[in-house]
């Protein structure tokens, strides 16, 4: 939302610019005679202030209120690619619901009455909680189409690139970005079919698919059109932002005879080109308390005019040439290991695990998970002020780079030149890192008590395996084999038991929160760690030890977990995850002919006395029904006390027929009878 503390504070236009655009919108929004253009789609490329636009539109309609008596504004979403509750569209319409009760009286009552009557709205499909949460509830209003029409804003569609179902299932971004900005499209195409007393202002870069799908006949009849490119007189807005940020720097460095004129300030207003982000970067860049202002804006001119020109057409092509000077500015000694953290923020970023992290901690942990000493990171991107928020270090950690342009530029050889990062490169030594921190970890070395970052690499090797599989490993049969063979140095067993011992009751129980999740997620657990190499026709040995080599860890694990003689005993929440794990991997088990002899299920026939709450959990989680009944006539044979207990998890099966147990249990079928009896 507009005020969330995620955004705060909010990007607005500094004062004076864009007032041509910002008037022209609110116009739209209050012409009556609009007819069925309920919707505005603003375009522009990246650097014109699309989101600041957004947010000055917001505080101004808002100052309205008063005047036209109600709110204006119904509802604002801002998309934002790096952030996980942002850049997917899983919260979308629950958080516009949740805006419209606020700012429309009368929908309260209405919404408050589906979300209690169906709680479980929230995870429904994104169509089903429109209608539900929005158009039904506005339809249940006597007159609705005589209420005042509000405005709702949305901004960046263009950074919605993550399916709603990622956290479920890994999906690249570039396959996916397409199809849910087209859904979200279409989600508010169908709010307008439905005529409710709502307009959208909807902001976004001019993404093909976007364009077309907004001209297309679907679209075209309903959506007002406008080009920031054209509208206003940019380079103005430009001159007016410099000389004030000059002025403010001249003034707080102390700079005499300045403030009124800096020799670069037209050169600075030319080159931007009207993209106020150009402009802001190197305000930024030369507002540096470790530096002279004047002579890093000299350098900035100097270096510009001694470059060649741009090889290539590019909209950016002069603001990527700045994110080249700022980093040539850097000290040439340490622009090696500048880079190499870079690479390591970018592999730390793409995914969800660091999600709120704040970027001092995160890199506090990216250091010492590649053993480089304390504050090396922090210290290798301060030169970087101008292009990440490195001045705040409690900032949460997607927010690190201060516009998305940056990291399009180090992911871009040819754009970037000597100063690109290699995205696989980071998450292989990210893989790498993890998998010698889990060194440390043995069977004699299990402990309640982790550091921090051997607790992050339990925690997360599994998923970043995951990802590399369908990305990395799927490339280089080099990389998959080096990671292959640091795994199979590892005390695997000892690894996976560590990593559930670590697992707390802070949080209320998702099957998906097991930290290897994925491995039992896949077509077959023990073939988890070789399946790119199977598709890379690898070598069939080293393909044989590696799931034999994983088959055997699971089962040990397990298997050690139900005897628990001398390990720390796991959460409630702990054990309710190892034990969805453990039915996960026996499926497997009984799908073989010979499961009867597996060693795990040979444990399951006498769990040790700290291994029965698992064990039991183990049953109540939907354990394949042949081995239930395979479990409980073994028990009934040994006559073993847990059947004894009043909640044991064989209820269902005391009824069962007396021939088939016998043939299956390999005793006569009335012995068994009388034992059952007794």
């Amino acid at each position: 939302m507009h005020e969330s503390d995620e955004r705060y504070p909010p990007p607005l236009c500094h004062p004076g610019t864009r007032e041509v655009v910002v008037i022209r919108i609110v116009g739209w929004y209050l012409d009556s005679d609009k007819g069925e253009k309920r919707i505005m789609w603003v375009q522009a490329p990246a650097g014109y202030g699309k989101t600041a636009v957004a947010g000055t539109v917001t505080e101004k309609l808002r100052a309205m209120r008063e005047e036209l008596g109600f709110s204006p504004v119904g509802a604002t979403f801002f998309f934002w690619r790096t952030s996980p509750e942002r850049n997917s569209p899983s919260r979308f319409i629950i958080t516009l619901a949740y805006q419209l009760a606020q700012s429309i009286p009368e929908l309260r009552p209405r919404i408050e009455t589906v979300v209690k009557s169906e709680p479980g709205i929230v995870k429904m499909a994104l169509e089903i909680q429109l209608v539900k949460l929005i158009v039904q509830p506005f339809k249940c209003i006597p007159d609705f189409n005589a209420m005042p029409n509000r405005l709702a804003i949305v901004d960046g569609i263009d950074e919605c690139i993550n399916s709603d179902r990622e956290s479920r299932m890994e999906k690249q971004y570039a396959e996916q970005q397409e199809i849910v900005q087209i859904r979200v499209l279409d989600l508010i195409h169908y709010l307008q079919s439905h005529h409710l007393p709502l307009s959208f202002l909807i902001l976004s870069r001019q993404e093909a698919w976007i364009k077309r799908h907004l001209e297309s006949s679907h679209f075209r009849e309903m959506v007002e059109p406008l080009d920031l490119q054209e509208v206003g007189n940019h380079m103005a807005d430009v001159k007016r932002y410099v000389r004030v940020e000059l002025s403010r720097i001249a003034r707080s460095y102390g700079l005499e005879g300045i403030d009124e004129e800096w020799p670069e300030e037209d050169w600075l207003v030319s080159q931007s080109d009207g993209h106020i982000l150009y402009a802001a970067t190197v305000i930024r860049h030369i507002d540096d308390p470790y530096g002279d202002p004047r002579q890093l804006l000299k350098d900035i001119v100097k270096d510009s005019a001694e470059l060649p020109a741009f090889s290539h057409s590019a909209p950016l092509s002069s603001l990527y040439e700045l994110y080249r000077q700022i980093m040539r500015s850097c000290p040439e000694r340490n622009r090696a290991l500048m880079l190499e953290v870079l690479e390591d923020v970018i592999a730390f970023r793409i995914r969800k695990i660091v999600r709120r992290l704040p970027c001092g901690k995160a890199l506090d942990l990216l250091d010492r998970l590649s053993r480089r000493s304390h504050g090396s990171g922090i210290k290798a991107l301060r030169p970087l002020h101008a292009v990440l928020r490195i001045g705040n270090m409690n900032e949460p950690m997607y927010n690190l780079f201060i516009h998305s342009s940056f990291t399009e530029f180090l992911s871009a050889p040819f754009i970037s030149m000597e100063f690109s990062v290699d995205l696989n490169r980071g998450e292989e030594r990210l893989l790498s890192n993890i998998i010698n921190c889990m060194t440390s970890i043995t069977m004699n070395a299990i402990s309640e008590q982790l550091e921090e970052h051997i607790l992050f690499a339990l925690n997360n090797w599994c998923p970043l395996w995951s990802r590399l599989s369908l990305g990395l490993f799927r490339k280089s049969r080099a990389a998959h084999i080096r990671m292959i063979k640091k795994m199979l140095a590892l005390d695997l067993p000892a690894c996976l038991i560590q990593s559930y011992l670590g697992i707390d009751d802070s949080q209320k129980r998702n099957r998906y929160q097991s930290p290897v999740w994925r491995l039992f997620s896949s077509s077959e657990p023990s073939n988890f760690l070789v399946e790119p190499m199977q598709l890379n026709e690898c070598d069939s040995i080293m393909i044989h030890t590696t799931t034999s080599h994983t088959k055997s860890s699971l089962e040990a694990a397990f298997i050690s977990l139900l005897r628990a003689t001398d390990l720390p005993a796991g959460s409630p929440r702990a054990v309710w995850l190892i034990a969805c794990d453990c039915v996960d991997y026996l499926k497997e088990v009984v799908s073989r002919v010979d499961w009867r002899e597996n060693k795990l299920v040979q444990e399951l026939r006498s769990p040790g006395p700290k291994g029965i709450d698992l064990f039991m959990e183990i049953f109540q989680q939907y354990a394949p029904r042949d081995l239930r009944r395979y479990i409980y006539r073994s028990m009934v044979r040994d006559r073993n006390p847990i059947l004894e207990r009043e909640d044991h998890p064989f209820q269902d099966l005391l009824e069962i027929d007396g021939n088939e147990t016998g043939s299956d249990a390999g005793i006569d079928p009335k012995s068994l009878s009388l034992l059952i009896g007794l």
